[in-house]
């Protein structure tokens, strides 16, 4: 695999994976140590997409941990551990994926895939037990990049980006977690009025912070 081609969270899951080697004395790294790296990473493209499917990261994160303290073990520690054919395979795969994806570097939804693709007797009983499959996981992917290319090295900082930075106040609603609106009845009629307007309807709310903008809304 080119490492040049590897954007930088892909990096970080791969160093991760080695260190997780190293640090639990295992001969070689292997597709659990890369699991658990792509599932515990903080604020990570792939924890998000296994919600998605309905699995929770933490358990799949457990689960894989739980698969490397099972693993063979070096008497007296390893000082550099390598990858093991099973994971080099799932690299491969994963720079495939990349390729007919037509993306120019391998995310962490390739080395996921490449995971899925080949994946070996540790880590695809975790997949069958969490309903991890290609096409679900395609199928969210899908929804989460809504057809751009990875072009970059840090791609997975524009996926999503209004659920990461901003609020969905419908979705708060429905669940009933804001607070009752008291006192702007007059803002409240002013933005449904310019709302109900056939043209020029985009109302836009002004002022210091904490005056009620977002109660408003």
């Amino acid at each position: 695999m080119n490492a040049n081609k590897l954007t930088q969270k892909s990096i970080e899951a791969i160093q991760r994976a080695q260190s997780l080697a190293a640090s639990n004395n295992n001969t070689t790294v292997e597709q659990a140590h890369l699991l658990y790296s792509l599932v515990s990473q903080n604020e990570g493209l792939i924890p998000s997409l296994l919600k998605k499917l309905g699995a929770e990261p933490n358990m799949v994160a457990e689960d894989a941990m739980t698969a490397i303290r099972g693993l063979a073990k070096m008497a007296g520690g390893s000082p550099e551990s390598y990858a093991s054919p099973q994971l080099g395979a799932a690299l491969d795969a994963a720079e495939q994926r990349a390729a007919n994806m037509r993306d120019e570097y391998v995310s962490v939804e390739h080395l996921l895939l490449g995971l899925i693709d080949k994946a070996d007797g540790t880590v695809k009983p975790i997949f069958k037990k969490y309903g991890i499959t290609e096409a679900g996981f395609l199928a969210v992917l899908k929804e989460v990049r809504r057809g751009r290319p990875v072009t970059g090295d840090d791609p997975e900082s524009t996926y999503d980006v209004l659920k990461k930075y901003g609020q969905d106040l419908v979705e708060l609603a429905r669940e009933q977690k804001l607070d009752p609106v008291i006192g702007r009845d007059d803002e409240i009629r002013n933005v449904i009025r310019i709302l109900s307007r056939k043209t020029k309807n985009n109302p836009c709310l002004i002022g210091e912070p904490g005056v009620g903008k977002t109660a408003i809304a």
